[in-house]
């Protein structure tokens, strides 16, 4: 029994080192990194914004699971350029404070909507959502669609992605959402997940990393080791069912808007997605885009999942195009009310 005495002292040491490693490496971010945009106070949470460039409209930003506004800075200095971006960190992501309100869709929208209030942009928007983001954007688009003008997703979670898919995936999706909540804030709070994203361990998050420019992978790793990461990435993981659900009844009891929408979808495989399962998701989108008379898709066949860092031009393109039709829209509509 002294070896069992032993060693349990021994893993009990090891993580109070672990949770003391952890408290000190995130006290030491903070003061190395310095928020690149503005904080605003809401509800007496710090919430993280970034605002590049002029004019109309303005393109607002939803990045997809666990994801901050670093995610986009290949697209949102060349999209400033003709119009204005704005980029954002979910509670308990990137430089926003924690929220004990649950991360599902219709919070995401509503705490959105609450922001975009606050920092005083006027809708109607062009809506950019990625992946789990996407779902956020197009529940926006259902509940309000008078302040969508347009819409860009990129390669976009789908309600109906589990269903006819291969069982073994959807198990280990399921199974994922069931461990995650429980797993990842002890990694969090340990300093483990820490260790496993400086040595780049985590398969996902180095394929990010990798495509960020070297200037700020250093910050994007503090973002990913720290402990409100770990909780909100596996908060938001365990509600993807019920943010599938809150996206499929609203659904089939609205329309969605007749707005211009360019529906993006990866045509490269990566992570854990099959050729199957590639597929699968390249006709959803495909059924997406029909959702808008006015909707295309595009298969970006050179690119993975993360589009926007894969082939940051695509997005770029298609934000580009989506604003253009909303101008065109907006001046039509102007001159037939002047002629009235």
């Amino acid at each position: 029994m002294l070896w069992l005495a032993v060693s349990l002292g021994v893993v009990i040491v090891v993580i109070g080192f672990g949770v003391i490693y952890q408290a000190l490496a995130t006290s030491r971010d903070r003061r190395r990194f310095l928020p690149s945009g503005q904080l605003i106070e809401i509800n007496n949470r710090s919430w993280h914004y970034q605002i590049m460039g002029k004019g109309y409209p303005t393109v607002v930003v939803d990045s997809g699971t666990g994801g901050s506004h670093l995610d986009w800075q290949l697209v949102q200095p060349e999209v400033a350029k003709f119009t204005r971006i704005l980029t954002y960190d979910r509670a308990g992501l990137g430089w926003s404070e924690a929220s004990s309100e649950p991360r599902t869709a219709e919070q995401a929208v509503s705490e959105l909507r609450q922001l975009l209030k606050a920092v005083k942009i006027e809708p109607p928007y062009v809506l950019v959502g990625m992946s789990l983001g996407g779902l956020f954007t197009r529940l926006f688009a259902y509940e309000h669609p008078e302040e969508v003008a347009g819409m860009v997703l990129v390669d976009v979670t789908h309600e109906r992605m589990y269903e006819d898919a291969p069982v073994e995936w959807v198990k280990l999706n399921k199974r994922l959402e069931e461990l995650l909540p429980y797993v990842l804030p002890i990694m969090g709070r340990t300093g483990l997940l820490r260790l496993l994203v400086n040595f780049d361990s985590l398969p996902m998050a180095a394929g990010i990393f990798q495509k960020l420019p070297s200037s700020t992978r250093s910050l994007a790793k503090a973002f990913y080791s720290q402990t409100q990461f770990a909780k909100t990435f596996a908060q938001e993981s365990a509600a993807v069912s019920v943010s599938m659900n809150q996206m499929e009844q609203k659904r089939q009891t609205k329309s969605f808007p007749d707005i211009p929408l360019v529906v993006l979808s990866a045509g490269k495989l990566d992570f854990d997605i099959t050729q199957e399962v590639r597929e699968k998701l390249q006709a959803l989108h495909a059924d997406l885009a029909n959702e808008s008379p006015q909707g295309v898709h595009i298969v970006a066949k050179e690119s993975g999942h993360i589009i926007q860092l894969d082939k940051p031009e695509f997005v770029i393109d298609a934000i580009r195009q989506v604003v253009e039709k909303v101008r065109c829209s907006s001046a039509h509509s102007n001159s037939s009310a002047a002629d009235s």
